[in-house]
């Protein structure tokens, strides 16, 4: 019989299976979107026993631990807030004993806080001030007189305790010559009745600069030296970097000063930004010094007498648009040729900031001897390997925090003062390596 073709029914089944191909995907669909529903809206008390648990396990989850974690060993960290509010850039702060401290704000007042199951103020803050003759029309035979010059991003910069004798490297107005210096000056600490008052003057950087400045670029950092009467000072370039290899200025130097005489040296220079740390090893006599580069080439330096490490003539970094100078390190950027090279260089910068030592008597051998530097840019905490001189790699060890101040005591505790009020202390726990 020969074969015939029906068209009315040959449709006809077409139409029957695309129903039932499409009743299947409309089915799948609808229990996908059911079950997605039910696991995103339902009440808790309608969910299973082991559902409902787990969800409110994870609303309750505590915060982590922050931890400083090396491959060579990790130590837990407790978060402290501060009972007082600082500015940025935030200021130092001292260990006065094993639960008292003193901090600085960046604008002069002076904290005394106790740690207890919180920090806790014992005083509240008062400004760093000296006490001046009365003029010939006062009535007062003397007034106190605030020191520090806090605009924008200038203030206290570093602080460093030796006994009772606190040492403070601040902004300074300049009345006479309408100018900012960088100024050092000494006061005696009275931990029994929490008070500071001022003793001397000790230093005051050359020459006055006018404003506009930036307050950030002016250095400050402070490190006792190879005696207890010789303290290092470094001095930035105040955002005016054509002044830094002039001899007449102290800007972009290292100082090196005696306490007993008061007489200042240059001992090093080419800084551009040495507001990060400075560190003086008296187990090897070496003085290390992190400077912010421009646009990359962060630095960490060991500071040699009588070296010039060449800012602003070469740098491993670029210059950044605002600088707008032509021939801005005399072309020679990404480069140190003929001048003093850094140890360690960072590209991209990490805003680096302060630096310390870890000691051989601390809980970690693997990190005996080893210095930890903060990079206040990307809030990251490294580990850096020292070996002899020579620095040999940096390993991230902690994030996000923006650290402005680093202390580690001989027990090889961590004290961290971030930019964000907070204090963290390393618990006394032992240490493992991974």
């Amino acid at each position: 019989m020969p074969y015939s073709y029906n068209s009315a029914g040959t449709a006809s089944r077409i139409s029957l299976i695309r129903f039932f191909f499409l009743l299947c995907i409309t089915v799948s669909v609808c229990t996908m979107g059911l079950a997605q529903a039910e696991d995103e809206t339902t009440p808790k008390l309608l969910r299973s026993g082991g559902d409902a648990a787990g969800a409110e396990n994870a609303e309750k989850k505590e915060p982590e631990t922050p931890r400083i974690v090396s491959v060579f060993g990790t130590q837990a960290l407790k978060e402290y807030k501060l009972p007082f509010e600082d500015q940025y850039p935030s200021g130092p702060f001292e260990r006065l004993d094993k639960k008292l401290f003193l901090f600085i704000s960046k604008c002069g007042e002076v904290y005394f806080v106790r740690q207890n199951e919180a920090m806790e103020l014992v005083k509240p803050g008062k400004p760093l001030a000296k006490f001046i003759p009365g003029e010939d029309t006062s009535a007062d035979e003397s007034s106190s007189k605030s020191l520090v010059y806090c605009r924008e991003l200038s203030g206290v910069k570093d602080s460093l305790l030796v006994g009772k004798t606190l040492y403070v490297a601040y902004t300074a107005w300049d009345q006479a010559n309408n100018g900012v210096r960088l100024a050092v000056s000494e006061f005696e600490v009275d931990v029994e009745n929490s008070e500071v008052s001022f003793n001397r003057e000790i230093y005051i950087s050359r020459p006055a600069m006018k404003e506009p400045i930036l307050g950030h670029q002016v250095g400050g950092k402070l490190a006792l030296g190879e005696n207890e009467r010789t303290l290092y000072l470094s001095i930035g370039d105040f955002s005016k970097p054509d002044r830094v290899q002039d001899k007449t200025t102290s800007v972009g130097k290292v100082i090196r000063i005696d306490l007993q005489r008061l007489n200042a040296e240059v001992y090093a220079s080419g800084f551009r930004s040495p507001s990060g740390g400075l560190y003086f090893d008296r187990d090897s006599n070496e003085l290390w010094l992190t400077d912010h580069g421009p646009r990359g080439g962060d630095e960490i330096n060991l500071i040699k007498r009588g070296k010039n490490y060449g800012w602003p003539i070469v740098s491993y970094g670029t210059i950044y648009e605002r600088d707008g100078m032509s021939g801005y390190y005399g072309n020679k950027f990404n480069s140190h040729e003929g001048y003093e090279k850094p140890a360690m260089t960072f590209v991209p910068s990490i805003g680096i900031g302060p630096l310390v030592k870890y000691p051989a008597t601390g809980r970690n051998d693997f990190w005996d001897h080893d210095l930890f530097v903060a990079g206040m840019g990307n809030t990251t905490l490294y580990r850096v390997r020292k070996e002899g001189n020579t620095l040999v790699y940096a390993e991230p060890v902690l994030s996000g925090y923006r650290i402005r101040a680093i202390q580690i005591d001989q027990n090889g505790t961590f004290y961290l003062k971030t930019d964000h009020n907070q204090l963290l202390i390393s618990e006394q726990e032992s240490v493992e390596a991974k």
